[in-house]
């Protein structure tokens, strides 16, 4: 099917504006600011704003959830909320328990109804050369690292853990305990010092994944953007609910606005927060080229 999102608001990274998308076997065609002489079927979304679909970092979806449990999460932390991939994570006691905590965690997420990205957890002590072996042969892309104190980072010998990623890097988060800001800056020193790819601080729960670090840990642009090529993944929020102004970027309050529709890869899963759960449709996605923008980052 052939159709037009005619004059919608988009946001972008200079505000808002008004564009069209032509919309063709469930991919995004082309995007024009009008597309008046085209004679497809058009969808007036004036009156509303356009996002990409979310990625959203998840720590609670876990292989001793009733599926009851799991539906209620999706629906009421991610889907709700915009969420068409979520990021979920694993807590890792030692390396021995990572094939099958993955293995537990894929098979939970056979019933996912967005698109998934499996994420592992795991104390700084524990983390190894071996580790970051094992976790590339499992192709998982990121790493979050539990750290209590400065000496901790201080002593770890991060050359080895770099040498580790050689040729297919993963991202590193900091999910630091104590004096965050203190402990995060120490971290920045660090990953910055041996050129790995990281991000600066840990992303909030169920929110979205900012585009930096979508770019980082290489999702973006496969996800988190509208762009000709991509999937049909996108948000629409009624702006009379919005107190828009064209040029602020931040009046979008994720906490307090759902979206009025969500699109997932062509197909409607949110009207006025009413889901459309359809277990299984969702598929788990992969980096195939991690860290594509480490250079970028790494210079901020």
């Amino acid at each position: 099917m052939t159709y037009i999102i005619d004059r919608a608001n988009m946001l972008t990274n200079n505000g808002v504006e008004q564009t069209s998308l032509l919309i063709k076997n469930n991919q995004v065609e082309f995007i024009r600011p009008a597309l008046d002489n085209f004679k497809y079927m058009k969808m007036n979304m004036s009156r509303y704003l356009l996002t990409p679909g979310y990625v959203m970092p998840d720590f609670s979806l876990n292989s001793s959830l009733h599926f009851t449990q799991f539906k209620e999460i999706m629906i009421h932390k991610l889907m709700k909320k915009g969420c068409t991939a979520v990021l979920t994570v694993v807590s890792i006691q030692y390396e021995k328990e990572l094939d099958s905590a993955v293995k537990n965690q894929r098979q939970l997420m056979i019933n996912s109804p967005i698109d998934f990205y499996i994420g592992v957890k795991i104390n700084l002590e524990k983390l190894t050369p071996s580790f970051i072996r094992s976790c590339k042969k499992l192709r998982i892309p990121v790493i979050f690292i539990e750290f209590n104190n400065e000496y901790e980072l201080e002593k770890k010998p991060w050359g080895w853990i770099r040498d580790a990623m050689f040729s297919s890097p993963i991202t590193l988060i900091p999910y630091p305990a104590g004096d965050h800001s203190k402990l995060l800056n120490k971290w920045k020193i660090i990953t910055k010092k041996h050129k790995m790819s990281s991000l600066n601080e840990c992303p909030k729960e169920h929110a979205p994944l900012e585009k930096e670090m979508l770019m980082t840990i290489g999702i973006y642009p496969e996800k988190g953007e509208i762009r000709a090529g991509s999937e049909v993944d996108y948000n629409m929020y009624d702006l009379s609910e919005l107190s828009l102004q064209v040029d602020e970027k931040t009046f979008l309050h994720y906490d307090s606005h759902n979206p009025v529709f969500t699109v997932h890869k062509g197909r409607l899963i949110n009207v006025n927060s009413r889901i459309i759960f359809k277990p299984g449709y969702g598929e788990e996605c992969f980096i195939t080229i991690p860290s594509r923008f480490i250079i970028q980052h790494t210079s901020l």
